[in-house]
């Protein structure tokens, strides 16, 4: 009779713990919303003949998001879209130091394309921060506008 019991308790046990395996385990495969922003923002900001970078990144509820990218002197106008929400946002800031708060970018349903003009010496960087409560897309574009 224990020997039964033994193996009984045992067969419990390693069921509960597969049950609490699979119900634990990550999901596979992007969120359909992600997907979803994905698209749209390709459609607001799309890739265009002559851009320095185009990238499109999702950021989790507080992450951080640095890009640097070499450039030649002149002006340049840096594009960028965010889906999200109610009142998400991003924000941009494109001063290495911490002094620049940076520019709120709201991350709807149905973005609108946010134009940022800049003066660059060698090298682009910019930071972006999410202020959402979720999972946000950004789309960013760099383009020259022309010379200094």
């Amino acid at each position: 009779m224990r020997g039964i019991t033994l193996y009984a308790l045992t067969a419990v046990l390693a069921a509960a713990g597969a049950a609490w395996f699979f119900a634990s385990a990550p999901r596979m495969g992007e969120d359909p919303r992600t997907v979803a922003g994905r698209g749209a923002l390709e459609l607001v900001v799309p890739d265009v003949a002559g851009q320095i970078q185009a990238e499109t990144v999702v950021l989790a509820r507080g992450a951080t998001a640095e890009r640097n990218v070499p450039v030649s002197r002149g002006s340049y106008v840096l594009v960028v879209a965010c889906t999200g929400a109610g009142e998400d946002q991003v924000r941009v800031r494109l001063s290495t130091t911490t002094v620049d708060s940076g520019r709120a970018v709201p991350c709807v349903e149905d973005p609108e394309p946010v134009e940022l003009g800049t003066a660059l010496g060698s090298m682009f960087f910019m930071s972006v921060v999410s202020e959402a409560d979720g999972e946000t897309v950004l789309r960013w574009r760099l383009v020259r506008a022309g010379p200094l």
